[in-house]
């Protein structure tokens, strides 16, 4: 399982060349059988102060926070204390509208179609700026109506792992804080691991950056007495090392309920979504790969396992919108040297292409535009555009990239369409003008 210490030179290289000059500073590891390959830090804490990043500076995780939020919602589950099928009405009283149809289930798949209260139009920079108590975090999006029914699509919600840590709250009749460190942060030995409040003294603390035109910028502020359980947790390195060996010798939990975490969703329909219980799940060139990013103002973490190789990748930097993806799939490809998947291209009729051109978006606003050219597929999202080829009428993939997928689920109420790509995917609805 060990690398030979060329290829790991190599990696922790390629590393360096991803971060060098794109963010203040990092912390990254590699580890392989459970032996680390290399665990380097890189650049700033703090700018202003010259501060070198080591392996117990904090970074806040963003949304690599819900793993944990989700691990902690199943050991209560598995103790009895919290029903996943249960309406969320039960644990938060008060809740209106929709606390009889929505479940805890729904919360923690992103099934629930609760608006995601940070992609409301006055949160950036207003809303987020100000502190906000729990019920007022509620209550930003509770009375929306919902953007679809519970159980029938997916779409990320912030909205939804917020209201678990107040479900575990409820539940337990203690703080989510203390019932995390209770049931995960302390049994792994994630001694500098925390929810992060603006007020407490956190040693080690690395302060947030976003790239400026003539160089790195402070963040916007952002309180963080609203991300919480959704992304309010900060970590180190040391900790998430201690996580990572926490997950590979189940020492927090059983095989079973492993399976369960790591299990993709099952839409009403039948469809499955790339999201288990708090982790999202990939397959890179045979290989079954879970992970979760997180991005926040002035921070990006991913922590990413791939189950077959028994591999892992933590990466860290104070610098919001750092493409993790990338780096984290030139790093797999370099240390597994996996060979690209082998396509046969199929001949389909002409105006099947045609007849999927489009514009198909998720309840995010994320967008993949569909045009026709020629019998094939252009595919545009993120700023990227792709010359897609038949395999058969309903499965596409890039002529350029073997690992874009484009799938068309032709069963379903609503014409819909998933674009897999390494590390991600989006599933969008066609929208009718």
């Amino acid at each position: 399982m060990m690398l030979p210490a060329p290829d790991a030179a190599r990696a922790a290289d390629l590393m360096i060349r991803h971060v060098d000059g794109r963010v203040p500073g990092a912390a990254f590891a590699l580890v392989r059988g459970g032996q680390p390959l290399f665990a380097d830090c890189y650049g700033f804490a703090d700018l202003e102060w010259r501060r070198p990043v080591t392996a117990t500076t904090v970074f806040r995780l963003a949304s690599l926070s819900k793993p944990l939020t989700a691990l902690t919602v199943m050991l209560l589950e598995q103790d009895g204390l919290l029903d996943l099928d249960a309406p969320i009405g039960d644990y938060l009283p008060g809740y209106p509208g929709h606390a009889a149809k929505v479940r805890v289930r729904h919360l923690l798949t992103h099934t629930s179609g609760i608006p995601n209260l940070t992609r409301d139009p006055g949160f950036a920079g207003r809303a987020s700026r100000i502190d906000h108590t729990d019920a007022e975090v509620r209550a930003r999006f509770a009375g929306q109506p919902l953007q679809f029914e519970p159980g029938t699509r997916y779409c990320y919600s912030n909205s939804g792992y917020r209201l678990l840590d107040m479900i575990v709250a409820g539940a337990t009749g203690t703080p989510y804080a203390e019932v995390l460190a209770e049931r995960v942060l302390t049994p792994a030995g994630m001694h500098d691991t925390r929810v992060l409040s603006d007020e407490a003294i956190v040693p080690e603390r690395a302060r947030g950056y976003e790239s400026g035109p003539d160089g790195f910028v402070n963040a916007p502020y952002l309180s963080m007495t609203i991300p919480k359980g959704a992304g309010g947790l900060g970590s180190t390195l040391q900790d998430l090392l201690r996580f990572d060996h926490a997950l590979r010798e189940a020492t927090l939990f059983g095989e079973a309920l492993q399976q369960r975490l790591y299990t993709p969703v099952r839409l009403s329909g039948g469809r499955t979504e790339g999201y288990g219980l708090g982790w999202m799940l990939n397959t890179y060139r045979g290989r079954r790969i879970v992970h979760h990013p997180g991005g926040i103002e002035g921070f990006s973490a991913v922590y990413l396992r791939i189950l077959d190789e028994d591999t892992s990748i933590i990466m860290l930097t104070n610098v919001g919108g750092f493409p993790h993806a990338p780096a984290a799939r030139e790093l797999i490809d370099t240390v597994l040297r996996l060979p690209p998947p082998e396509h046969e291209s199929a001949d389909v009729a002409s105006a099947t292409p045609a007849a999927r051109a489009g514009s198909y978006t998720d309840a995010n606003d994320g967008i993949v535009e569909i045009t026709a050219e020629r019998g094939q597929l252009l595919v545009s999202h993120a700023d990227a555009t792709h010359r897609m080829t038949p395999l058969d009428p309903t499965t596409y993939v890039g002529a350029d990239d073997p690992d874009l997928v484009l799938s068309f689920h032709d069963n379903e109420p609503d014409p819909a369409c998933t674009l897999r790509y390494p590390l991600g995917w989006i599933t969008g609805y066609r929208v009718v003008r």
